[in-house]
């Protein structure tokens, strides 16, 4: 079990108060780690996240670092992001970061309103690929044994239904990854992709109905995800127990793309 062990180890969370991030956070937090620096919007979603990760580890400390990636500016968030982790970090490094922070938007193709697609390329695509550069080149720059982490999705593989900028932005993101790793790999920092099915999370209660019930019916596992279905597979990206594995999305779908 120590190929899965944490300890004394830095990560900084986007997007961790709830959902697939406080998944990861959970996880990571159960693994031994000795820091989360998580981002947030709400001191109440905080809170209660905080509340929920300490049951796993009551002796992790967590930090916070708060922005709103769709209301602030670009540029702005990642430098924040970037500056007030070093910052927090008991270590003087961040051993890990993961890009989960996430919104989508559905509408038709031809009707697309501009500014919602562009909102979900910012948050989706350019602001993960920007933060992974940042604390990337870091990491090369301290001879940090890095591991970074992008929340992918089914559209990394799929082109979805009405959501044309979430499966560009996704399949963006998987593309990315692939690239820095190749890059990267040699010197140190592994990067990899988490790929989630259907999960019960406010991304999806935007779905109709009737969309609901067909993935009911289709996914092989009879099941949607719980945020717990993604504690053991984080941890497993982040640790020693998954050395040799880089540019790779594991996909936790509950066996949606096998059918």
């Amino acid at each position: 079990m120590s190929l899965f062990s944490l300890e004394g180890q830095v990560a900084v969370i986007t997007g961790a108060t709830s959902g697939i991030g406080l998944g990861y956070a959970e996880g990571l937090a159960s693994a031994g780690i000795k820091q989360l620096i998580l981002t947030y919007r709400s001191q109440s979603t905080l809170d209660s996240a905080i509340t929920e990760i300490k049951k796993f580890n009551s002796q992790v400390i967590i930090d916070s670092i708060q922005v709103d990636f769709v209301q602030d500016e670009e540029q702005a968030i990642v430098d924040k992001i970037f500056t007030q982790a070093y910052k927090l970090s008991t270590t003087g490094k961040v051993d890990i970061l993961i890009n989960n922070a996430g919104i989508t938007e559905r509408n038709a193709a031809e009707s697309f309103p501009q500014d919602k697609f562009d909102a979900v390329i910012k948050v989706d695509l350019n602001i993960p690929v920007k933060l992974t550069q940042r604390f990337g080149a870091k990491m090369l720059e301290l001879g940090t044994k890095g591991k970074i982490v992008a929340t992918a999705s089914l559209l990394s593989f799929q082109g979805g239904f009405a959501s044309s900028p979430y499966a560009v932005a996704k399949g963006g993101i998987k593309q990315f990854t692939q690239a820095v790793a190749n890059e990267w790999s040699s010197r140190g920092v592994r990067v990899n992709c988490i790929a989630p099915g259907y999960v019960k999370t406010k991304l999806t209660d935007s779905m109709a109905q009737e969309s609901k019930d067909l993935v009911d019916k289709r996914i092989p596992i009879g099941r949607w995800a719980e945020r717990s279905d993604f504690r053991g597979p984080i941890v497993f990206l982040c640790s020693d127990a998954s050395s040799y594995v880089t540019g790779s999305t594991v996909v936790v779908d509950g066996g949606w793309l096998g059918r």
